[in-house]
């Protein structure tokens, strides 16, 4: 990916992690991948012909997404698809700049957290998270300044959601291991197959790591 320097691809993603171990900006920053977990389960949910009742994250980075599932496989889907999404939009993000859709992505992302915000979520904090998100975007695609500084945001957007979902996970796998029963979409998945919440942590740590090594191929191997 030609669009960012060396420097920026090495530099964001390092300062991304040192603040996203700082309390004060990591409230902000973790919320992101909180925000798109929580929306992935919302969205597979919907596609499978269910219902979501409410979407729900406070500023300690812990959210859930309430619904209503007809059936154990679409229990799954749902499930799988708050940690494997997160796993593959930053993939989507590296493509939209490579690719030079950077403006009409802003767009894309402030109108489909308006419609989150819409449709379903309820608590403050996550109302005035969500709708300074958009405003963040809306203002990133209506006001014209350096296309550059605009990839960039977007490589901010990328990292953010590779190492936060990437932190939680490892997270997940401790719990896993120790207190399956408290380990959220891991101990949902073991109602609905069988399968033991810690075999869960390493398949969805192992999706994660193929991710990112597609990821890091794309950001610094390409020749696109």
């Amino acid at each position: 990916m030609d669009t960012l320097s060396l420097a920026e691809k090495i530099v964001i993603p390092t300062l991304v992690l040192i603040l996203l171990y700082l309390k004060p900006s990591r409230r902000c920053l973790a919320t992101l991948d909180t925000f798109f977990h929580e929306s992935f389960h919302a969205l597979i949910t919907l596609l499978s012909g269910n219902k979501v009742k409410e979407i729900q994250f406070k500023d300690t980075v812990e959210g859930c997404c309430k619904s209503l599932s007809k059936s154990k496989f679409a229990t799954t889907l749902t499930a799988l698809a708050g940690y494997v999404g997160c796993s593959f939009f930053p993939l989507a993000i590296i493509y939209a700049i490579e690719h030079r859709n950077i403006e009409i992505s802003f767009l894309i992302l402030a109108v489909f957290a308006l419609v989150i915000l819409i449709l379903y979520i309820r608590n403050t904090f996550a109302l005035v998270w969500t709708m300074t998100f958009a405003a963040l975007n809306i203002i990133c695609y209506m006001i014209p300044f350096s296309l550059h500084v605009k990839a960039d945001i977007l490589y901010i957007f990328a990292c953010i959601l590779v190492l936060e979902n990437t932190m939680s996970l490892f997270q997940i796998a401790q719990i896993a291991f120790t207190k399956p029963k408290s380990s959220g979409d891991c101990s949902l998945l073991h109602k609905t197959t069988h399968i033991p919440a810690f075999l869960w942590a390493l398949i969805l740590n192992g999706i994660n790591i193929f991710a990112i090594y597609l990821v890091v191929s794309k950001v610094f191997f390409s020749q696109m």
